[in-house]
């Protein structure tokens, strides 16, 4: 499956821009804290006051907002060098969503307060927020317009080559999601019902479009799912 060469650079950008900040702070004595989650674990919960700006540095953490009762709809799944949390320089912030650890992964978290200091004594950390910040907007995009079309098969072709360029890994040719994904969990990421996409999956199985092996998903032929995504 190719990879878009714009969004391999985004994620390129967004570890060395990551690095880049943590390093600023250490030099300027910014205190930040580690922590290493288990899978399942909450790094904060919906409602929460957003009091820091989050940094994953391994693992990977799913953001959601639950719906109807006991459903979610899953919002972003982060990698390693991602960033997180609502963190608002005016006013009270509140986390607008759940964000809970698929993976083991460690977190850095720098303390608003931190945040706020830094950015004030030293203009180079505001640049490197905002390009993070920017980025991570890049990547709110895409998502969105996974959700645009109405049709699950072509929400489902425009999501799996963006969760194969963020988790994928390259053998032969082909490209394998390295990631356990459930239809349940796939569903919450397109917006879709589990037995519409179980529907969608099994056609594209059929068609020899991927393969599913265990929960991942090796996309097989890159421009069949191309021609299903669209303009």
């Amino acid at each position: 499956m190719d990879v878009d060469p714009s969004l391999s650079e985004y994620t390129k950008l967004q570890e060395e821009e990551c690095r880049s900040l943590l390093r600023l702070m250490e030099e300027m004595g910014i205190a930040t804290a580690d922590r290493t989650y288990r899978p399942g674990d909450a790094v904060y919960r919906e409602g929460e006051y957003g009091d820091a700006l989050y940094v994953l540095v391994s693992g990977i953490v799913k953001l959601f907002r639950p719906y109807s009762g006991t459903k979610e709809a899953t919002l972003r799944l982060l990698r390693s060098w991602d960033i997180f949390g609502h963190l608002a320089f005016a006013g009270e912030a509140r986390q607008r969503a759940y964000a809970e650890a698929v993976t083991e992964c460690r977190v850095t978290k720098i303390p608003k307060v931190f945040v706020e200091r830094a950015v004030r004594q030293e203009p180079r950390v505001a640049f490197k927020i905002m390009t993070l910040l920017e980025l991570r907007l890049v990547q709110y995009e895409e998502l969105v317009k996974c959700l645009l079309p109405r049709e699950t098969e072509v929400r489902l072709a425009n999501l799996l080559p963006i969760l194969a360029q963020k988790f994928g890994e390259r053998n032969n040719g082909v490209v394998t999601i390295d990631l356990r994904l459930t239809h349940q969990d796939l569903a919450a990421m397109v917006a879709s019902t589990r037995e519409s996409v179980t529907k969608v999956l099994n056609d594209m199985r059929n068609r020899d479009l991927i393969v599913v092996d265990s929960g991942r998903i090796t996309l097989k032929d890159s421009r069949a799912l191309a021609k299903l995504s669209g303009p």
